[in-house]
């Protein structure tokens, strides 16, 4: 290979094996981590995720699938991002991964709303590295219990 043809195949590279490539990432040093809890995303937010789980997911999972002590103790102590990157990985059956990012993260607020987590003013985002800022901690009869 000559030297243009290394340089270009290393930065095709790296831009494949980045997470969310084709969003912007910036490094945020001072980012620490936050809960579910402390209302990490927004009633529009759920509003678009219920479309989208309805178009996108309703034909072959009940929202009761997702619901319940069971379903966030299974992911209790682990981030949005690790939930966000089954689904993107294994969801829809038919295409994985065809949804835009944006999409998986308003369905993943909808989960979260059904599971009683309080919504608040501003969207879940969407890049890995802030996904995996926010930890999955469980509401039990309107206490938190992390």
């Amino acid at each position: 290979m000559k030297p243009t043809y290394t340089r270009l195949f290393i930065l095709l590279a790296l831009f494949l094996v980045t997470p969310d490539y084709g969003e912007a990432q910036t490094a945020d040093t001072t980012s620490t981590m936050v809960s579910v809890l402390d209302s990490v995303f927004s009633v529009i937010q759920v509003e678009r995720g219920t479309k989208t789980y309805e178009e996108s997911c309703g034909e072959c999972h009940m929202p009761e699938q997702f619901t319940g002590p069971a379903f966030m103790d299974a992911w209790k102590g682990q981030t949005v991002f690790d939930i966000f990157d089954l689904v993107k990985t294994t969801m829809p059956y038919d295409n994985p991964g065809s949804l835009k990012n944006r999409n998986y993260t308003d369905i993943l607020a909808y989960i979260l709303s059904l599971n009683g987590l309080p919504a608040g003013s501003t969207d879940m985002p969407s890049s890995a590295i802030k996904l995996k800022l926010i930890r999955i901690d469980s509401v039990t009869n309107g206490r938190n219990k992390k």
